[in-house]
């Protein structure tokens, strides 16, 4: 299996809290080392334990491999039962997949029932999880489907846990992340469930423990209002493409038997907790108590239900975190907290979750039903990751100012992530033209950013970037690997003749402002896919595909905008492209035909399938399966630039 010999004995792991990709995670310790290695060029194996299956050490493409070949389960484990924080990390190939089976790196491994797992499977089109094996029952605790593996191909699967923290890499890059404290130490192991599989280069590196953070010595504000039982209730209706929403788990109650060990700097709250319980596992407090005494690193973690209230959930502008340690919101383990604002007056005060402070992270949390927008940030640097918000009253996800007398730009919110977030079926009931999936606009500052994220059924659209003469020109926002489609109405046809129903709205008023929109998809919307909505400036539209639209897939009708790689195919009025064709590079739907500067066309033999289908998986992530995707043998594959790039969006 020519496996490159490529890990050192050594090697340095950042402190700092790192942001790779669509999330933002704790890495280990610094001054990390290595602690063991086996490369198995020896032909010896002589560091590890089987306990199951047949292993042998074997020569594949000229290197020595640790090779499990029964079609059993196959363990075997090496080690030390006092590591604690450390990183595991092997190339793995795997010879057969029948979708059951798997190979597993473990962390933390005890013996074959206890342990945690980064896990590759053949299911769903290639699976990736977290796993736990606790006293010999087995959960997932973090997953992602339809990640391509392939028998035959080495995999580097790194594994890290570090306190109640556990991130999965593949070929470096990380994947997964989860949180779970019921192992706190233990050796590495390696599983072949049911299927041969060739292990090589196995290395452990390990800095020590994390401190804990301290108690914050100023108890900032909160302000929240929960309310027993709420006067209304809207039940989703399922769309034509559906996105699945995970059913909210069975309500834990403050006298509930604890599942796990609490975690140090950790507070807890439950559907059924009580302000003055002191927020451990056992005994968990409210939220808005929570709030009040969360430290700067700290995580509030929410028990699994529904948490209503008729008054919003407010982060004030004095509770903030830091660079190096946010305060975190997030769902405990698998479990699912839902935040029901649906007692709530339609007002534009009635909002759900506010978020005025800095540095905060949200994750894995339901919103719904809020009188105004369901979730609204006017603070800086917050990442929300990983949320769905739905049937709110205004846009599910706003940014802007948090009081209307910051008049200044350098004091508008800037530089938020949102990352893998469904915002879906909000509805305004006066006129239907606020609603939005999501709202980044009127007076924002620089380096927001949507990864990920999909808006589907609001009333208005998909996006709104709107600008207005009495404020001024916003910060430029970059939207990535998102999705707009049914945007002018909900999924049940609540609509208006006011609702505007684009896919993205970049503009407002005639008031330039540099946005960039890569790699992202508009389909179906009511009105246009994308537009500049008067916007004069130079947005920078990269690898996008804009397909069957209710008027233009592209409409930049002015201005100096940059267009490259850009796809559209059969919109229902021409597009309009005032801008630079870089390249030409950029296809485009105009007179009800195909066209291109240098004679690409599209057509539908170019798409494997132009059946809707949009799937977001359990950690956000988005899956499109064939729809939209460029079939073997078209000739928009590989023609954009740089020379190899396709044209329009890629999703995997």
């Amino acid at each position: 299996m020519k496996i490159k010999k490529r890990f050192a004995l050594s090697a340095l792991v950042l402190s700092a809290a790192l942001t790779l990709g669509s999330f933002e995670f704790r890495a280990l310790p610094v001054h990390a080392a290595s602690v063991f290695s086996d490369s198995f060029e020896s032909g010896s194996a002589s560091n590890w334990t089987p306990t199951a299956g047949t292993w042998s050490v074997v020569q594949d493409g000229g290197s020595y491999v640790y090779y499990q070949s029964s079609t059993n389960e196959g363990r075997t484990s090496a080690g030390s039962a006092s590591w604690t924080d450390y990183s595991v990390q092997a190339d793995v190939k795997i010879e057969d997949f029948n979708g059951s089976n798997r190979a597993y790196v473990c962390a933390r491994y005890t013996d074959g029932n206890n342990y945690y797992a980064a896990s590759l499977s053949g299911s769903n089109g290639g699976t990736l999880e977290i796993r736990k094996k606790v006293g010999g029952s087995s959960s997932t605790l973090a997953t992602k489907a339809n990640f391509p593996l392939s028998t035959g191909t080495v995999y580097n699967v790194k594994l890290e846990v570090s306190g109640d923290t556990i991130n999965m890499y593949v070929n470096n890059v990380l994947q997964l992340n989860a949180h779970d404290n019921n192992l706190t130490s233990g050796g590495i192991g390696l599983i072949a469930f049911k299927t041969k599989t060739k292990f090589d280069n196995v290395t452990v590196s390990t800095g020590g423990t994390t401190t804990p953070t301290p108690t914050p010595t100023v108890t900032p504000t909160a302000t929240v209002t929960p309310t027993a039982t709420p006067t209304a209730t809207v039940s989703p209706t399922a769309t034509a493409t559906p996105v699945p929403t995970a059913t909210p788990t069975v309500t834990p109650t403050a006298t509930a038997t604890p599942t796990a060990t609490p975690v140090a700097g950790a507070i807890y709250v439950a559907p059924g907790g009580a302000a003055g319980n002191p927020g451990t596992l056992g005994s968990p407090t409210t939220l808005a108590a929570a709030l009040t005494k969360v430290a700067p690193g700290g995580t509030i973690y929410m028990r699994g239900g529904t948490y209503t209230f008729s008054a919003p959930v407010t982060v004030e502008r004095d509770n903030s975190g830091t660079s190096g340690q946010r305060k975190t919101i997030a769902a405990y383990g698998s479990e699912k907290p839902v935040l029901d604002f649906f007692a709530q007056s339609f007002a534009s005060t009635e909002r759900g979750l506010q978020i005025f402070g800095h540095y905060w992270h949200v994750k894995g949390l339901e919103v719904k039903g809020a009188g105004d927008n369901g979730i609204f940030i006017g603070g800086n640097y917050n990442i929300i990751e990983n949320v769905e918000t739905h049937h709110n009253r205004d846009s599910g996800l706003q940014i802007s100012r948090y009081a209307s007398s910051l008049s200044n730009i350098a004091d508008w919110p800037s530089y938020n992530q949102i990352i893998g977030v469904y915002s879906h079926d909000n509805y305004d009931p006066d006129n239907g033209e606020d609603a939005d999936g999501f709202a980044a606009k009127l007076t924002i500052g620089p380096g927001n950013v949507f990864d990920n994220c999909v808006a589907a059924w609001n009333t208005d659209d998909g996006w709104d970037l709107y600008t207005k003469s009495d404020t001024g020109a916003i910060g430029a926002v970059t939207i990535k690997n998102s999705i707009a489609y049914k945007n002018g109405q909900t999924s049940d046809g609540n609509s208006t003749a006011d609702s505007d129903g684009n896919g993205f709205k970049l503009g407002g008023e005639s008031i330039a402002v540099n946005h960039i929109v890569q790699n992202s998809i508009a389909y179906q919307n009511k009105k246009h896919g994308f537009t500049y909505n008067s916007n004069p400036g130079s947005i920078k539209m990269t690898n996008n595909t804009s397909w069957s639209n209710g008027q233009s897939n592209f409409a930049f009708d002015a201005g100096t905008h940059v267009f490259t790689n850009n796809l559209s195919f059969a919109g229902s009025s021409s597009d309009k492209t005032s801008g630079t064709d870089v390249s030409s590079t950029n296809v485009w739907w105009k007179n009800n035909a195909s066209t291109n500067a240098k004679g690409l066309v599209a057509s539908s033999a170019d798409f494997v399938s132009l059946t809707p289908s949009v799937v977001r998986g359990s950690g956000g992530y988005i899956s499109l399966g064939n729809f939209l995707k460029l079939a073997s043998g078209s000739d928009l594959i590989g023609s954009g630039t740089p020379s190899g790039t396709n044209i329009g969006a890629t999703f995997q």
